[in-house]
Order: C-alpha cells, then sequence, then structure tokens
C-alpha cells in the first residue's frame, strides 16, 4: 500500500468527541504518513498532540478548520502550515470563542422559553475545553433527558432554522484568508459538495483560496474527480481526509480516504513560496 496522508482530523477540543492522546493513538495505528489536526476555530488539539509526538511518529501538519459565513450560509476554510503562534491570529480565535460562548446563551434561553430544562453550565460540562458549539448543545440535551439522541436535538431543537437556533457570527471569506495567509499557510476550501458550497469556488478563488478538499467521506468519486478537474482549471492545490469526529453519523474513520502524499507536498510548496524560503 502507497503511504497515504489524512489532513481533517478533528478531537474534542473542537466538536469531535476523541481526545488528542486517543486520536494519537489511532493515528499511529493506521500507518500514515502524516495527519493534520483541524479542529474548528482553535488550536488547543494541535497543541495537545504536539506536546505528546515521538520521534517515531508520522508528521504533524499544522491545521485549522475556520468557520465562515457566505451568504447568510455556513462555509469551512482548511488552513494548514500558518504560524500557529501568530499573534493575529490567535487574537481572531480568542474573540471567536468569546462569540460561541454567547451564541450558546442565546440558544439555552430559548430552549428554556420553551420549557427545556438545560443550562449554559450543563452545555460548559459537555463541552469541557473546546469551544462551545451545537454539538455541545444537542449533547447537553441528550444528557438531561430532553431528547433521545444528538441528531433528534439538532432536527427537533438547534438545526438551521429550528425554534432555538441562533445563527453564528462567522469570519467572512476575506477574513479568513486573510487571516491564515498572513501567518504564512495556505487555505483550502472544505468539503465542497456538503449544502453545495462548490457554488462558492469561484468566488473564493478570486479572493485568493489556494485549494479544494477534494477527498472526503461524503464525495463520491465522480465528485472527487470533478474537484480534481476545478482544482486544475483554477490551479488550486487539493487535500483532503476523513473528517473523523469520533461520532458514527459524523463521516469517515481515520485514514479512510487514502489521499496520496503527493498532495501535502504541493502544499508544502505553496506554503514555503508565500513565506518567501522559495
Amino acid at each position: 500500500m502507497k503511504p497515504c496522508v489524512d489532513l481533517h482530523l478533528h478531537t474534542h477540543y473542537s466538536d469531535g468527541t476523541t481526545s488528542p492522546a486517543d486520536l494519537l493513538e489511532i493515528v499511529r495505528s493506521k500507518g500514515l504518513s502524516a495527519f493534520a489536526v483541524t479542529d474548528h476555530d482553535t488550536m488547543d488539539g494541535y497543541w495537545a498532540v504536539r506536546s505528546m509526538l515521538r520521534p517515531t511518529d508520522p508528521e504533524l501538519v499544522v491545521g485549522l478548520e475556520l468557520s465562515v459565513t457566505v451568504d447568510g450560509g455556513d462555509l469551512h476554510l482548511l488552513g494548514y502550515l500558518f504560524d500557529p503562534e501568530n499573534m493575529a491570529l490567535i487574537t481572531a480565535l480568542a474573540e471567536f470563542r468569546l462569540r460561541r460562548n454567547q451564541r450558546a446563551r442565546l440558544m439555552v434561553q430559548r430552549l428554556n422559553d420553551m420549557g427545556i430544562e438545560v443550562s449554559f453550565e450543563d452545555v460548559q460540562q459537555v463541552a469541557g475545553e473546546a469551544p462551545v458549539g451545537r454539538p455541545h448543545v444537542a449533547d447537553a440535551l441528550v444528557s438531561r433527558g430532553a431528547v433521545r439522541s444528538y441528531d433528534e436535538a439538532f432536527e427537533k431543537y438547534i438545526r438551521n432554522g429550528g425554534p432555538a437556533y441562533v445563527a453564528k457570527k462567522n469570519f467572512t471569506p476575506e477574513d479568513a484568508l486573510n487571516l491564515l495567509h498572513d501567518a504564512g499557510g495556505v487555505a483550502m476550501l472544505a468539503h465542497p459538495v456538503i449544502d453545495d458550497r462548490e457554488r462558492h469556488l469561484e468566488m473564493l478563488v478570486g479572493m485568493g483560496l489556494d485549494g479544494v478538499e477534494a477527498y472526503h467521506p461524503v464525495h463520491r468519486q465522480s465528485d472527487v474527480e470533478r474537484l480534481k478537474h476545478a482544482a486544475d482549471r483554477y490551479r488550486l492545490l487539493v487535500t483532503g481526509g476523513s473528517d473523523f469526529h469520533g461520532r458514527s453519523s459524523r463521516y469517515g474513520l481515520v485514514g479512510s480516504q487514502n489521499v496520496p502524499v503527493k498532495h501535502l507536498d504541493e502544499i508544502k510548496l505553496r506554503a514555503a513560496q508565500r513565506r518567501g524560503m522559495i
């Protein structure tokens, strides 16, 4: 088997259920050449995994998944190989975390107004050290017995447009791209097929997008080929990964997408060019 990479993994520092230590053990068992922890809007999972690395471990690639709003809808950008200690990026992520907490408090208030007994403290307990998001509200509702499952919580209360839904104040595409580029990294459109985010590709290319995630568990082979052709047309990089969350209903298993190492090599070249190293 040719060596592969998985450049899209989540821990419990965002909306995953797996600890950094457990994720690292899984990665070790898969024979990957490299992997990226791409938690949503936080670097905490990356730093935790980095602190536990052994010399014989696969390469850890600096990564992050930023939440962006376009035309009132959500869109995600994967960032790679930026400086994780860049102060502008650190400050932006800290401010984003405060906004997420405020949003969760508003959702809890709406649930309370509907007669559902759940508190922000319940949600915080579920979230632990992660920035609070809807998955944590859903898990808190399950723990409280208000719903039977995570999926029911979303469908009944906190889905987009649901009775307890509160819109996120995300990054703009320009802000997200500038943050990643100014920190010396590259920016890629995540899982373009989900919610037809592919329709924004040309606009993002005009703003300086570097690449597109072609390999993803929800992408059929025809999607992969179409996205790779689009990458050729727009001179974009290609990335991919399992989007592992540790939840049975959330995407793939670590290493499941067999992403060729050559794509990481091309990402490294682009990042080096951006930093003036080549």
